[in-house]
């Protein structure tokens, strides 16, 4: 006969504990899978309404002041499983020195689906377009608007809205 080995309190609660938390692990794992599929459709307009261009001498750079209309509807990007929404402007150009230049010239902290329908007619931006060198001169620029989802559970996503940006000639004096 077998003699039965009476399992203490701490490993019996070791073994629950574990156990609970491999059921929580697995249900935040399916929440996160449930939303991978969610198809967005968000409308994005942007345009520049004024620019401002100047040469800084000292570390000798340009400097541009942009006016923005922004019109972007993040509404449909949101679901059950978004915390938040990290919403931002690129001004994206070429130079000799770099082929890809990317600033980000505004942003803002979306929480609530409700206050994903972003509408100005004349946002200055908080960040200026500054290039290291005087590479804006007389150069094409493309703003484009971007997003990141932060999930309350699963992995940070990236989204941009490539098809929908708006392409300006920087001015070829400074003002």
């Amino acid at each position: 006969s077998r003699a039965r080995v009476m399992h203490s309190f701490w490993q019996r609660l070791n073994a629950l504990f574990f156990y609970t938390l491999s059921v929580l692990g697995f249900l935040a794992f399916m929440a996160a899978i449930s939303t991978y599929f969610h198809q967005a459709d968000p409308k994005v307009e942007l345009k520049l309404e004024r620019i401002l261009l100047r040469k800084v001498y000292g570390p000798g750079h340009d400097q541009a002041i942009l006016s923005l209309g922004i019109n972007a509807d993040l509404r449909s990007v949101f679901n059950w499983n978004v915390k938040q929404l990290f919403a931002y402007v690129t001004a994206e150009y070429e130079t000799e020195a770099n082929v890809l230049n990317q600033v980000v010239v505004w942003d803002a902290v979306i929480s609530e689906k409700e206050l994903a329908w972003i509408r100005s007619d004349f946002v200055v931006n908080k960040y200026s377009l500054t290039d290291q060198g005087y590479g804006l001169l007389d150069n094409n620029v493309t703003l484009v608007m971007n997003w990141n989802i932060i999930p309350a559970t699963g992995l940070l996503t990236l989204s941009h809205a490539f098809d929908q940006v708006h392409r300006f000639q920087v001015p070829a004096t400074y003002s």
